[in-house]
């Protein structure tokens, strides 16, 4: 019997400790005083209607298009500056790059000179160091 009222009693506790901890759903506004002044007992025409629709359309349309023209506009003057910075940088890194082709076709066109020169200089000094020793 004890085995069977311990787990109710605990049950019943945890549900009761939740579901003081729970919250109301919030409420729906309700349709009496709604913002358009639209009676919803009240039968309009089609044609009342379409045009209403339309014109909410154009208008959304038009505040649409001045928002983004609003917004590139501020992102223009916030971003122009750092275009500009950043524009000089990519110039400097190009300048920086052209610079390090030519010195490392300098560098490359001086290991050449400096390997056929130290050849050339091998070569004689072996023929001189051969006619010197065959000469005594």
């Amino acid at each position: 019997m004890l085995l069977k009222i311990l787990p109710l009693t605990l049950w019943l506790l945890l549900h009761l400790t939740l579901s003081g901890y729970a919250q109301t759903p919030p409420q729906l506004p309700s349709g009496h005083g709604n913002a358009y002044g639209i009676d919803r007992g009240q039968l309009y025409p089609g044609t009342l209607v379409l045009e209403l629709m339309e014109a909410a359309e154009a208008e959304i349309e038009a505040a649409v298009r001045e928002a983004y023209a609003e917004g590139y506009k501020a992102a223009a003057v916030r971003f122009v500056p750092e275009l500009a910075v950043q524009q000089a940088q990519v110039a400097q890194l190009k300048m920086n790059i052209e610079r390090l082709i030519t010195d490392r076709r300098k560098l490359r066109r001086n290991m050449f000179t400096a390997c056929g020169l130290s050849l050339l200089g091998g070569m004689a000094s072996g023929i001189i160091a051969g006619v010197v020793i065959a000469g005594r």
